[in-house]
């Protein structure tokens, strides 16, 4: 078939992606939640899978964010490093296990017993706890803003929420991205984060988007989406974003959803 050569003059550039954007693979390439981002506008974060994971549906996090406790020692105004303590029931297995570097992107936030003293970083690397709890140190992404100490700083430790996702099996899961390609456990992946979207429909609205506020797209426990009205997200349910297609009372969406979960 002679088939006339692409113009890609209205195309803006550069487009550059990574090349392991579609191919899951279980070597780590990308620190989790790195960020990329098309041309169009489309957000993609690079995450780490602990089940099956399908495309068209949200991917949850599970990481158990349970580190929480005083620091062992003070901290001045501009470090960035701090030791926190890591109990013997802490980190995501709960067994006091710290690999080394597996906090990186984590949120951390401490000195929060007065709302003038509260310090919220990004973990950039930690040493590993190899057993049972101890001290772990970590390196922060910005300096402390306060004097911290011992005593009375309290640290708590969210963990990164793309290295520890799954398939959503219930309706408190958090929803962090929409994976590119399906994978099963232990693989490295890229999920779309925000930007046009389609997302598998959740059954509870049979033609959405075609009704007087049914533009919102909310996410439930298996990771599809239903369209609803604002009194359906007061009920709790994460907001995807919203229905872009054009409807009407005889037609209903794709649904084709613009993203909106992170950027």
């Amino acid at each position: 078939m002679n088939l006339p050569a692409f113009n890609l003059a209205p195309i803006i550039g550069p487009y550059s992606q990574p090349d392991d954007l579609i191919t899951p693979a279980t070597t780590q390439r990308h620190a989790y939640g790195r960020r990329f981002i098309t041309w169009d506008g489309k957000y993609y974060k690079y995450c780490h899978s602990l089940g099956t994971l399908l495309a068209g549906f949200g991917a949850a996090n599970i990481g158990a964010s349970n580190i929480s406790a005083a620091i062992p020692a003070a901290t001045a105004v501009g470090d960035r490093e701090i030791l926190i303590t890591i109990a013997s029931g802490d980190g995501h297995a709960g067994d006091g296990i710290i690999a080394e570097n597996e906090l990186l992107g984590a949120q951390i936030v401490f000195g929060h017993g007065a709302e003038s003293l509260a310090n919220n970083r990004t973990i950039m690397a930690n040493t590993a706890v190899p057993s049972g709890g101890g001290t772990c140190r970590v390196l922060l992404d910005m300096p402390c803003a306060n004097v911290m100490t011992a005593a009375s700083s309290w640290v708590e430790v969210c963990l990164n929420a793309y290295r520890y996702t799954s398939k959503g099996a219930l309706e408190y899961n958090a929803f962090v991205c929409v994976p590119i390609k399906g994978c099963t456990t232990g693989y490295n992946y890229w999920g779309q984060t925000a930007g046009p979207c389609w997302i598998c429909p959740g059954g509870g609205d049979a033609t959405p988007g075609n009704t007087v506020n049914d533009r919102t797209a909310y996410f439930v426990g298996d990771g599809s989406v239903n369209f609803g009205t604002s009194l359906t997200i007061e009920t709790g349910y994460q907001i995807a974003g919203f229905c872009i297609d054009q409807t009407s009372a005889a037609l209903s969406a794709q649904p084709n959803v613009m993203l909106t979960l992170s950027y």
